[in-house]
């Protein structure tokens, strides 16, 4: 009795599929809450560390005389980098974001960068300007 059951059952299957049948629906994994959608990847313009997803936000202030404030604004979320010769991480982080010259970026040395960081201290960040990455505002 259990071979005619299991022969009905194994048939029914396979119609199902040949009629297109399509299979139970995978579960689909939960959308990003509100404060990740909103957070800016690397490479796009910031005010503030919270607002980028690396969770460092470098203006141009924070590394005169590198950029001149009175002649340029920029910003941009970037990464920190190990120390002024290592161009190469920089390089690789511009390609990573589809930057248009990511040979063009560099490891600069920046002071006191992050917001929550009351100190004046050297740290070294990606500079993602001259790759095409962040905003360039020119002054008045």
């Amino acid at each position: 009795m259990r071979k005619p059951f299991a022969v009905a059952v194994s048939f029914f299957s396979f119609a199902m599929l040949a009629c297109g049948a399509s299979p139970a629906p995978e579960q689909q994994t939960p959308a990003p809450t509100q404060q990740e959608q909103g957070l800016n990847a690397v490479g796009q313009g910031c005010f503030a560390d919270t607002q980028c997803s690396s969770g460092l936000c470098w203006t141009e202030a924070d590394s005169y005389p590198l950029y001149n404030p009175q002649w340029i604004r920029a910003d941009q979320c970037t990464e920190e980098c190990g120390g002024p010769t290592d161009h190469a991480y920089c390089q690789q982080l511009a390609a990573d974001y589809n930057a248009p010259y990511p040979n063009q970026a560099r490891c600069i040395p920046a002071r006191g960068v992050y917001d929550n960081y009351p100190y004046d201290d050297i740290f070294y960040v990606c500079d993602l300007i001259p790759a095409g990455l962040g905003k360039v505002h020119w002054a008045n």
